[in-house]
């Protein structure tokens, strides 16, 4: 598997997770628009600054299961609450809408 695949393939499985997590808990997540920004601004922050330091930290562990352990402990975790937190923010957004609806 080429190196753009296991990302697309990575991307798609995240994505599939926090679907599943936001329908299998529907009452999970934030009830405001704030609180649903927040959970983004979270994630965004967690993807840009927590990801590639746990990442350079645990490559140095072993050379060749390294790169690997490091996308599983880092950047699929990071990807899964980032596509959980921009469904939230749909959630709730739809929910606006449906309030302001006449």
């Amino acid at each position: 598997m080429s190196f753009g695949a296991f990302i697309v393939a990575m991307t798609i499985g995240a994505a599939l997770l926090a679907l599943w997590a936001g329908v299998r808990f529907p009452r999970m997540g934030p009830n405001t628009l704030a609180g649903a920004l927040i959970q983004v601004a979270l994630a965004l922050a967690a993807g840009w600054f927590l990801v590639p330091a746990g990442i350079s930290s645990v490559v140095r562990w072993n050379e060749t299961s390294g790169p690997l352990i490091a996308v599983l402990l880092f950047a699929l975790p990071a990807l899964i609450y980032l596509f959980l937190a921009s469904l939230w923010a749909m959630r709730v957004l739809q929910q606006m809408m449906r309030g302001a609806r006449r």
